[in-house]
């Protein structure tokens, strides 16, 4: 598969999960649960952030090598895990309050998925940069 058919799958995975993020997030700011309406704030504030990011990607003229994305990808992983440490400290630190718990619930589930996402592209955008040969005369 060439770069931009894969970059294009990674968009269209990321404007779904950024969708039902969105939906998911309108319908739970209106449960009255501190907890779920935690959740459901940052549903939606990550689904139009990824919204956005998935859209101008999936449209981008300009192509884009699978050594660039795996890149691009490696960077994404380890943030990844940086949102994800920063609900648990959300939840260790702030749990008394049931809406900032549910903030730091869902700022994990957001990370989680991304760094599934992230890691899968990654890892298939490095095996094709891997089976490209190289330029080097080798």
């Amino acid at each position: 598969m060439e770069p931009s058919r894969l970059a294009r799958r990674l968009g269209m995975a990321l404007i779904a999960w950024s969708i039902t993020s969105i939906v998911i997030g309108l319908v739970l700011l209106f449960v009255p649960i501190s907890v779920l309406q935690g959740i459901g704030l940052q549903a939606l504030l990550w689904g139009i952030i990824d919204a956005i990011i998935a859209v101008v990607g999936v449209f981008r003229k300009q192509e884009q090598s699978a050594d660039k994305a795996t890149r691009f990808l490696r960077i994404n992983v380890f943030l990844d895990v940086g949102y994800q440490l920063v609900g648990i400290l959300l939840i260790v630190f702030l749990w008394q309050d049931a809406f900032l718990l549910g903030n730091g619930i869902g700022i994990i589930i957001q990370g989680a998925f991304l760094f599934v996402l992230d890691l899968y592209f990654y890892r298939k955008f490095r095996n094709m940069d891997i089976s490209t040969p190289s330029n080097n005369g080798m």
